[in-house]
């Protein structure tokens, strides 16, 4: 008597057969790259949330310009553990460092929240990489900063780039603005992309001030600040500085990455 093998199903099939004669990467060479480094980071968590995180990039590679290609410095707090939050997403950013965050600052869907006090993101960018006239940048609340005056991000003594919780904002100017109500959710941020007006996006409204631009400070890039200058102890998902870009635009892009993390 001879024995049949049970059969496969012809889905199942086709399946295992693409698999053999190798069919297309599920994700983007960008995001297979991303993951790549996490992996290298010591990362297991983020394999959970890789299409979320796969989708957000591949909506930043499709802008590219200054939401991908020239982007200097940008990491996702959501979707990832403690050791993917300094792993940039895009290959060729400068490697920012962790200074005193632990497991229990990071919730994956909502971010990283800081102490006000000691804990911060060192980008390792200079100042100087956001160009005079054409330069942004931001970051995502999930959870707003107490207390008035604090740095959500800033240069190393809040030099020339300033996103405070009064709010306050300047970015390669001398004088502060003061658009819009103190951020509780969204992205809040900078953009400056001529010499003369700087762009503000907060609570989901953009606003514009005539204020003229300085060169850009040396001193690097901090997130939630740090030392004496008073820090932020928000919970943020995400954050980014470069070239000029539409802040609104980013923003949803973010919107959807944290709510379909969520939604996992």
């Amino acid at each position: 008597m001879i024995r049949h093998a049970p059969s496969i199903g012809i889905g199942i099939g086709l399946s295992l057969r693409s698999t053999a004669f190798g069919s297309a990467p599920p994700f983007s060479p960008e995001a297979l790259n991303y993951f790549s480094r996490l992996d290298a980071a010591g990362d297991t968590t983020y394999v959970d949330y890789k299409q979320p995180l796969a989708n957000y990039i591949d909506s930043l590679v499709t802008l590219g310009g200054a939401y991908w290609d020239d982007m200097k410095s940008a990491t996702s707090f959501v979707g990832v553990g403690i050791e993917g939050v300094t792993v940039p997403l895009r290959d060729g950013m400068t490697v920012p460092t962790n200074n005193n965050f632990v497991v229990g600052d990071l919730d994956q869907l909502t971010g990283l929240k800081g102490d006000g006090s000691t804990k911060y993101i060192a980008t390792n960018v200079a100042g100087t990489a956001l160009l005079q006239d054409d330069a942004s940048a931001s970051v995502h609340i999930t959870t707003a900063a107490t207390g008035a005056n604090k740095f959500y991000m800033t240069n190393a003594g809040g030099a020339s780039l300033s996103l405070r919780s009064t709010p306050q904002q300047s970015l390669n100017s001398s004088s502060l603005a003061t658009l819009g109500t103190v951020p509780t959710s969204g992205i809040y941020g900078a953009s400056r992309a001529s010499s003369t007006t700087i762009d503000v996006r907060s609570n989901n409204t953009s606003y514009s001030a005539a204020i003229t631009s300085i060169a850009p400070s040396s001193n690097d890039l901090y997130v939630y600040s740090i030392g004496a200058t008073p820090s932020a102890d928000a919970r943020l998902a995400t954050y980014h500085a470069g070239p000029a870009l539409n802040l609104a635009t980013l923003e949803g892009l973010q919107d959807t990455l944290i709510t379909e993390i969520a939604a996992i």
